[in-house]
């Protein structure tokens, strides 16, 4: 059985994000690194990190996913996760069929944001 007929009968769509021990990667686009960091302050590198973090294998920090939506012609979701500085954090990924989750932008969440994340997490960097 082939991986795509594995997917298929597990009823996993190829965009859902899904970890595979051994072979799942997590990557971006590294042209876009400096338009992001110039845009938002952050490096894409920094999601990356939260993503091991909380899917390596155990992790106490806080992330929210959700999703699946449409753009540029491919599914994407958002994930809020807390940076090394205790921010949270807004960032958008893609699931590629090389079993990568794809980095596509990553930025400080907006104060809306950062108050459905408190409401779902409990979270509120301390001062």
């Amino acid at each position: 059985m082939n991986e795509e007929e594995i997917i298929s009968k597990l009823g996993i769509c190829n965009y859902d994000i899904r970890l595979v021990f051994g072979r799942t990667r997590i990557d971006y686009d590294t042209t876009k690194e400096e338009e992001n960091r110039k845009k938002h302050g952050y490096s894409l590198e920094s999601a990356v990190d939260i993503l091991e973090k909380v899917l390596w294998p155990i992790s106490s920090i806080p992330l929210i996913t959700y999703g699946p939506f449409r753009e540029n012609d491919e599914v994407r979701h958002v994930h809020m996760g807390v940076d090394d500085g205790g921010e949270v954090v807004f960032f958008v990924t893609t699931m590629r069929p090389d079993e990568t989750v794809w980095v596509i932008s990553f930025r400080r969440a907006s104060k809306k944001e950062r108050e459905i994340f408190y409401k779902h997490t409990s979270y509120k960097k301390s001062l």
